[in-house]
């Protein structure tokens, strides 16, 4: 390679280095927004807390539909590898007390992301996709945990359900104000009720 080959592919590889660093700058920009408590930051939110342009934002994603894409990976693949999410054994009561301690800590740490992707989702098909599939992790540990609720009705294994979803979390945690501890207590007898009460 001669010289003027060899600093044509520096330059090369210092821009596509600049460039990876940039967009990495503009996503990490956006999951300290979120999750410092905004909800629905703006590009020029971003723009500004990456100290970049709002141009150089649009340069390295098409839409805000594309970031969110972008911001929901990073958030999944530092998230949800810090809980053991493993099938449950032992008596009923344990798995279920174990299973919603669990999700507390899950819901704790994803509540600044989720409360972004309600408030986003109306308007974002990425982001109703993510969070239907949230939803749909949910069911797929409590039937996998509880299988005893595969053996009730329809209705009950919504109760089920609804009664230990992250939408009845923060509706007890927001509006009932209720500690996690408390939390935790109130979806264990809900659960343990349905099931023992069918």
């Amino acid at each position: 390679m001669s010289i003027a080959e060899e600093k044509t592919t520096q330059q090369v590889d210092g821009r596509l280095n600049r460039s990876t660093r940039t967009r990495a700058a503009i996503v990490e920009a956006m999951v300290a927004l979120v999750g410092e408590g905004n909800a629905a930051p703006t590009s020029e939110d971003v723009a500004e807390r990456a100290n970049v342009g709002l141009r150089t934002v649009f340069r390295h994603f098409e839409d805000m539909e594309t970031l969110y894409q972008e911001v929901d990976q990073v958030i999944k693949a530092r998230v949800f590898p810090q809980f053991d999410l493993e099938t449950l054994t032992g008596p009923l009561e344990e798995r279920a007390r174990k299973l919603i301690e669990r999700r507390a800590h899950i819901f704790t740490a994803v509540r600044p992301f989720m409360t972004c992707t309600i408030a986003r989702k109306w308007k974002s098909p990425y982001l109703a996709r993510s969070y239907d599939a949230f939803a749909e992790l949910q069911r797929t540990f409590l039937f996998n945990n509880l299988p005893e609720l595969k053996e009730l009705s329809p209705a009950l294994q919504h109760a089920a359900d609804q009664v230990t979803s992250y939408e009845s979390w923060t509706r007890m945690k927001d509006v009932q104000q209720l500690d996690v501890a408390d939390i935790i207590e109130a979806q264990l007898a809900g659960v343990l009720a349905i099931i023992r009460g069918a």
